[in-house]
């Protein structure tokens, strides 16, 4: 009941793409250049996304769900 309640009255928002990305990065212990030379993704691109500039894309979803090991689905209320 409590969930229920919590869900309806004090939702949690989706984190944007910046915070999901700086999240996942923190937890792996890894700089914008380790993801770089991992994923192929452009340093500015990176950048961006973590500067709020830019938001993900079907490519770095893919890119980066693969390399995080996580499901695509967590970077879909995002796109």
């Amino acid at each position: 009941l409590v969930l229920a309640y919590e869900h309806v009255h004090h939702p949690i928002p989706a984190p944007s793409d910046a915070a999901m990305l700086r999240h996942l990065m923190e937890a792996k212990g890894v700089t914008q250049m380790q993801l770089y030379q991992a994923t192929k993704i452009s340093l500015s691109t990176i950048s961006e996304i973590l500067s709020g500039k830019r938001h993900f894309t079907k490519g770095t979803i893919a890119a980066f769900a693969a390399y995080f090991h996580v499901d695509k689905g967590l970077f879909a209320s995002n796109f």
